[in-house]
């Protein structure tokens, strides 16, 4: 009888569990209790469930998440070659092509001279003037009266990578174009009766507009905070009109920015 029971059981727990083969049947004895095994050959065994949670975890890839380091932003050129220059009655010297000289200062120090329009290819050749000349540049000294912008800001966004001074001698004016190149000096110098002359970017053919003189404001404040230069002055510069200038001398440059007068 008892045997009868024990397969009817056996028969009920496969029918339940899905085993299609009749196992071998196993008896332990557990505290004193008698209990039937049945280990179905569709299951897994009971040590390789065991052992799946090591394989994932082994398996398992620890991601490292890099801490990201931001870029210093550079500016970015305008998309037109915008030339641009001091009104007729500011200019002493008419314009001409880039010259590129070497001065002494009383020191003897050497200085990169600059006089002449600011081309669209000043910029490559002041390039090609260092890799030719057998000095070692640490500063440079302007006499324009503006040009192309695009290459100003070349120049200027060197100077200020280079950790290069920047001067106006005696006499010379830097203007217009030239100021970007100016302010990207990390110390600046004005001699006797220089001037540093500035306003508004602006387009010779196309007349100003409340439109226009926004998108201007906002076109060159990249290059203005990339060369640290203070943004009340870009402010300042940005507020005169294309036919004027804001003329910076001895007398109000160092109210603006930190200038070494001689």
């Amino acid at each position: 009888m008892k045997n009868l029971c024990l397969r009817i059981l056996l028969f009920v727990i496969l029918f339940t569990t899905g085993c299609t083969k009749q196992p071998a049947v196993k008896e332990k004895t557990i505290y004193k209790t008698k209990v039937v095994y049945l280990p179905c050959k569709q299951e897994k065994p009971i040590a390789s469930l065991l052992e799946e949670p090591k394989k994932l975890k082994a398996k398992k890839k620890t991601i490292v998440r890099q801490k990201k380091v931001a870029k210093k932003k550079r500016f970015t050129l305008p998309k037109k070659s915008v030339k641009f220059f001091a009104p007729k009655r500011y200019i002493v010297r008419e314009n001409h092509a880039m010259n590129f000289m070497v001065g002494y200062n009383s020191d003897g120090t050497p200085f990169l001279y600059l006089e002449g329009e600011f081309g669209a290819n000043t910029y490559k050749e002041f390039l090609h003037y260092l890799q030719n000349a057998s000095i070692d540049f640490k500063e440079i000294k302007i006499n324009s009266n503006g040009g192309v912008l695009a290459s100003a800001m070349q120049i200027g966004a060197y100077v200020y990578e280079h950790k290069w001074k920047t001067g106006v001698d005696k006499e010379m004016r830097c203007l217009s174009a030239c100021s970007f190149v100016y302010f990207a000096g990390r110390e600046k110098s004005l001699q006797g009766e220089a001037v540093v002359g500035l306003h508004r970017p602006y387009l010779p053919n196309v007349a100003d507009t409340p439109n226009s003189i926004r998108k201007t404001k906002r076109g060159y404040i990249g290059y203005w905070n990339y060369i640290h230069a203070p943004k009340s002055l870009y402010d300042e510069m940005m507020n005169v009109d294309r036919d004027a200038l804001f003329i910076l001398n001895r007398e109000n440059i160092n109210d603006y920015v930190d200038v070494k007068l001689y």
